[in-house]
């Protein structure tokens, strides 16, 4: 894929009309006039238009090949002014690359390349004195992180770094974790004749001392590389920085420094911001980054929040001001979503698959196991049903995999219910309890475990990747042997059996803990997960996810027991990482750094913060384009007055519409339905507006309320016009209004009791009964208008060809078709939602859902938001950059050779 391969999906539905339109001139004399019209007509509809093609067409004509997602190679052809490249032969990288292409698949080495080539020409050059620059590397929970900046640490060494510091989070454990992969990775214990030597200020039992003057001398010499792994701790990170200040100055100018942050977001922020103070972590990396003359801060993490929403404006804190990168979903990696809805499509079949992995634990049997502080001495667990369920999984899962790989593997359990010290200690004992009776009782035991192997075995049949499910009574022998093994350990800030993995001797274990568990650390072959804690933040959240990584030869064999509620917080979760993502591929395409583009967080409707508000003082609320996009109503009112009141405003809308315009019947693709779809058109903003003043919407949608949408209109929206679509479902019919009528459609709720105001931090209507239909909208029923028009004859042939162009329900294509078809056309959609719609059940025989059994057909509300060119109206939070320059004050030129600007501090 090319450079501009990140944009396509956004206007691939106008390529094939702008193609179409250039050949009707091809063998004409005027072929650069018919491209100019085209380009103009294609650009009013779709800013960026232009841009993209001719960016497309150089592109061809310079035919440069460049990483797929990666700008390593610049427009112009030419290379990171500095860096020339990774060594092929010898070297550091060449001989990590051959270390993990023993494990790894030639795909993840390759993209472990691709990455660190991008995140290195971003970087200082190690030959320039005083050339200091500071990035962010965004990966994913459990993805690689380490592997990827251990591959960067080699090639900075193998371009001239030699002071390497590693600040390897907050914990004990996981800085000897990250010290033990880097000498085993980086194979610094080997003697060589020829290389560079590792020079090591720490060890696995030792972390940054008093004696820092012996990294000194190694210096001296330009083959030796000074590393230390450190922890985030205050009088650590305090050495660190007095070993570089003793190291002469001269000599520091000349040996670049890289400074690795690892789980960056958690402690390096600076938290007393809004006191107008330096937190002391924050304090001490500052300190340590003012000692580099020559270097690079590379801070890496899963959850980037808190450090996007940095100041950019203190000079001396630790904003990303040269470069954000991104890392792309490994293969075979399994992340948000394998496990949580993303895509919100009502008709997407992924969805009982995806929901398949994620079993709810009962609100009742998650209040045994998550006591308040204040009455955790009355705290006495029990066994409870799901928890029960989870451990024989786990046993049964464990044992299909050492039949599948012919051995013993490391493999891991986690039970994380509270950050109460105490809670794990009683937890630790109910599980060695249960183990200990399960041993000595297995011969009557083989008939549940048999029943939970059956409910399980078959959830995620798409992942199995063609390995082999051995028949029962193999895996019985296997489970008692497995049953014999397993020890249950306690990891928290006060245990003294932590949790260490080997190779040579592998464990089955059951890990109970709390935040040792929830940032960092590695849990070896994690199959089952249950997890009950949650957290109003996102980063701490995802960071709790363990269960997120690779699976090999087990994916289809993983799950997770989760607390109410926290599927559908990491669903929000899922779409916010992608929405980042996308930011960050926005803000590359334009060519621009940080510091000219501030990347923007999605808020969450509800009770979730992006992070906590004392890594937040520098980031405002800022709102981005709602033109063009979708809503729709996920929560319902399933009572009798939320039913009546639903159904009425239908009715009066589709009567106002009735009266402004002719009534269009949809005439293909109606197969099943009892009745087709219709389509209305002529409705004004004034008509949109009484509806919702009629219709109630969940206030967690607040661009659907009545004052957030008129005030919307009359900035973005003042020439607009919209139609009504009355979607068919498969149902028995149902009279929607007006005497038409339409086909019910089946949408089960999600398995939960009513949500209340707490469960959704707004308030709710007296006696209302609300539930959560994930989705309502297909994926096509956004472009649904468009459809039944073209099928009237009633689109123009240049817009029938970008409609006929459209191959994909992506949203982002039908965003752009619609941009070129309609601008100005926004699309309220209606569906009869059946009283009675039952849940699909999946091939376990469960389901996530739960009956409707609502006393009524209820309504639900879909709205395509009309083409805005230059509005911003949507809750995300980013920091404000200062692009305002005064007339009399020099403007600092970029050099178009080079990604450096150098510049007189």
């Amino acid at each position: 894929m090319t450079e501009y391969g990140d944009q396509t999906a956004g206007f691939e539905a106008l390529i094939g009309a702008y193609e179409g339109m250039l050949a009707q001139h091809a063998s004409t004399d005027n072929q650069d006039a018919a491209r100019r019209n085209a380009l103009q007509f294609f650009e009013r509809a779709m800013p960026g238009f232009r841009d993209f093609i001719e960016q497309r067409e150089e592109t061809r004509r310079n035919q440069v090949e460049v990483f797929k997602v990666y700008d390593i190679i610049r427009k112009d052809g030419g290379r990171a002014s500095w860096y020339g490249g990774a060594k092929e032969h010898k070297g550091e990288w060449p001989s990590y690359r051959d270390r993990i292409s023993k494990g790894l698949p030639e795909s993840a080495v390759e993209t472990i390349h691709e990455t660190t080539e991008m995140i290195l020409g971003s970087c200082a050059s190690p030959r320039q004195p005083g050339d200091r620059r500071k990035g962010l590397v965004v990966g994913h929970v459990q993805s690689g992180k380490t592997a990827n900046f251990t591959g960067l640490i080699t090639k900075a060494v193998d371009a001239g770094y030699r002071i390497v510091i590693v600040l390897a989070g907050m914990y004990s454990n996981l800085r000897v974790q990250t010290q033990l992969r880097l000498q085993k990775d980086l194979d610094m214990d080997d003697a060589r004749s020829v290389g560079i030597a590792w020079n090591r200020l720490t060890g696995e039992a030792s972390d940054i001392g008093a004696d820092i003057q012996r990294g000194i001398g190694p210096l001296r010499n330009p083959a030796n590389v000074v590393v230390a792994v450190v922890k985030k701790h205050e009088m650590r990170l305090a050495r660190v920085a007095e070993f570089l200040r003793s190291v002469p100055d001269d000599l520091l100018r000349e040996r670049g420094v890289l400074i690795i942050d690892d789980e960056s977001d958690q402690a390096t922020p600076n938290t007393k911001a809004r006191k107008d103070l330096v937190s002391t972590i924050n304090q001490r990396i500052r300190d340590i980054w003012k000692e580099v003359p020559t270097g690079t801060y590379v801070a890496y993490t899963a959850t980037p929040f808190a450090n996007i929403l940095i100041d950019p404006e203190d000079e001396g804190d630790l904003y990303p001001d040269d470069f954000i990168v991104a890392l792309p979903e490994p293969e075979k990696y399994m992340g948000s979503r394998q496990y949580f809805d993303v895509s919100q499509n009502a008709d997407d079949d992924a969805d009982e698959m995806i929901h398949s992995l994620a079993h709810e634990v009962p609100e009742a049997e998650a209040e045994i196991f998550t006591p308040r502080s204040k009455a955790v001495d009355e705290f006495s667990p029990e066994m409870t049903p799901s928890l029960e369920s989870a451990l024989r999984w786990f046993l049964i899962a464990t044992a299909i995999r050492e039949l599948r790989v012919g051995g013993a593997k490391n493999s891991s359990m986690l039970v994380h219910t509270s950050q109460l010290t105490k809670v794990h200690e009683l937890t630790k004992d109910l599980l060695d309890t249960w183990i200990r009776d399960l041993v000595l009782s297995l011969g009557e035991r083989e008939y549940e475990f048999k029943a939970t192997f059956e409910e399980e075995i078959d959830r995620a049949v798409s992942l199995r990747d063609g390995e082999s499910v051995p028949a029962w009574p193999d895996v019985w022998a296997r489970t008692a042997e497995v049953a014999r093994q397993v020890k249950v350990k306690m990891d928290n800030g006060l245990s003294d059996d932590r949790l260490v993995y080997t190779d040579e001797e592998p464990q089955t274990v059951i890990a109970v803990g709390g935040g040792t568990l929830s940032r960092g650390l590695t849990l070896e072959g994690l199959v089952v997960s249950y997890f009950l804690r949650s957290s109003n933040t996102y980063d701490t959240l995802l960071q709790m996810g363990r269960w997120f990584g690779f699976r090999p030869r087990y994916r289809d064999l993983v799950r997770v027991w989760m607390g109410p509620g926290l599927r559908e917080d990491y669903a929000h979760l899922a779409r916010v990482e992608q929405q980042l993502r996308d930011e960050v591929a926005t803000m590359k395409a334009e060519s621009r750094t940080p510091r000219e583009f501030a990347i923007k967080v999605r808020a969450h409707p509800g009770r979730l913060e992006i992070t906590s508000r004392d890594k937040m003082s520098a980031a405002d609320m800022v709102r981005a384009g709602l033109g063009g996009t979708r809503r729709q109503t996920i929560y319902l009112d399933r009572s009798a007055e939320g039913i009546r009141r639903g159904q009425e405003a239908a009715a009066g809308l589709i009567d106002r519409a009735l009266r402004a315009g002719a009534e269009l019947v949809q005439q293909e693709g109606d197969g099943g339905r009892a009745r087709p779809s219709r389509l209305i058109r002529g409705l004004s903003n004034e008509d949109v507006v009484a509806f919702l003043r009629d219709y109630w919407v969940c206030p967690t949608e607040q661009w659907l309320q009545t004052r957030a949408m008129g005030d919307w209109l009359d900035r973005n929206g003042q020439d607009s016009s919209w139609n009504l679509a009355l979607v068919s479902g498969p149902g028995d019919p149902f009279a929607i209004g007006g005497g038409l009528e339409v086909g019910m459609s089946r949408r089960a709720p999600l398995k939960r009791s009513a949500w209340k105001p707490s469960d959704l931090g707004v308030d709710l209507p007296a006696g209302s009964d609300v539930v959560n239909i994930r989705a309502l909208m297909s994926g096509a029923d956004h472009m649904l208008d468009l459809r039944i028009l073209a099928e009237h004859g009633l689109l123009s042939t240049q817009d029938a060809a970008v409609l006929e162009g459209v191959k994909s329900e992506k949203f982002s294509v039908a965003r752009s078709a619609r941009a070129a078809v309609a601008p100005d056309e926004g699309l309220i959609l209606l569906y009869a939602i059946d009283g009675g719609s039952t849940p699909r059940v999946n091939r376990g025989g469960e389901t996530t859902r739960t009956g409707m059994d609502a006393p009524g057909t209820l309504i639900g509300l879909g709205v395509v938001f009309p083409h805005a060119e230059a509005e911003d109206q949507n809750e995300y939070y980013a920091v404000q950059i200062d692009d305002a320059t005064e007339e009399d004050e020099p403007v600092v030129q970029r050099d178009d050779e080079g990604d450096f600007i150098a510049e007189e501090s």
